[in-house]
């Protein structure tokens, strides 16, 4: 993690969570916003160039799209109403606000938003993850997953299907390398799993 990523984080709260190579699952959620940014930006956007004219579009999109599995929109789970994308009747009409009048009793107002708020929170919380667990247990069916039995010391090799730019060896690319010895394992959350600390047998190169 470079400095400027770990300032970030702690700047924002953010905690990283170092996942197991090579599984999907461990990052499903920001792999699927990924992928839903792409499909946006190849729907909404012309070209290269008109890129930063449209995310704002696709901001209130993926804002004001509900979640699949929880039914709510991540602008409700946020302010605790529905994202307000269009003023009915005439457009030419003054916009008339939904919100309650605070000014009579504006800390009651915050007592009572704040409430409705955080029992919406640990309602999504608790819903998060129950859909966690049972995304888990269809995952490891489905795939076969069996909890790793590696240890400090085994001789492992690595898969690389990747090709580098210019490389002498396409076809005749071998589907491994190695062998690294594994020198310390990096506990993991349950629904993350481990990651390993690699060193190559032969040239010493370190590896996670």
């Amino acid at each position: 993690m470079s400095p400027l990523f770990a300032h970030i984080n702690a700047l924002l709260g953010i905690k990283h969570v170092s996942s197991a190579a090579r599984t999907a699952r461990s990052k499903g959620l920001a792999e699927n916003f990924v992928r839903r940014l792409s499909e946006h930006l190849k729907f909404y956007a012309e070209d290269d160039y008109s890129v930063e004219q449209v995310l704002p579009l696709i901001e209130i999109n993926l804002r004001a799209t509900p979640l699949s599995k929880l039914s709510i929109s991540p602008y409700e789970i946020m302010f605790g109403r529905s994202y307000n994308l269009a003023i009915p009747g005439h457009p030419n009409a003054e916009p008339k606000s939904t919100l309650p009048d605070a000014a009579a009793d504006r800390l009651a107002y915050y007592r009572r938003l704040s409430s409705h708020l955080h029992r919406l929170h640990e309602a999504v919380r608790i819903s998060r993850q129950e859909i966690k667990q049972d995304d888990i247990l269809r995952y490891s069916r489905a795939h076969k997953v069996a909890k790793p039995t590696w240890k400090v010391g085994d001789r492992v090799l690595l898969a690389c299907p990747q090709v580098s730019s210019g490389a002498a060896q396409v076809i005749t690319k071998p589907r491994f390398e190695g062998p690294y010895i594994l020198t310390g394992i990096i506990a993991g959350r349950p629904d993350v799993g481990q990651a390993y600390e690699l060193t190559h047998e032969a040239t010493g190169k370190k590896t996670t």
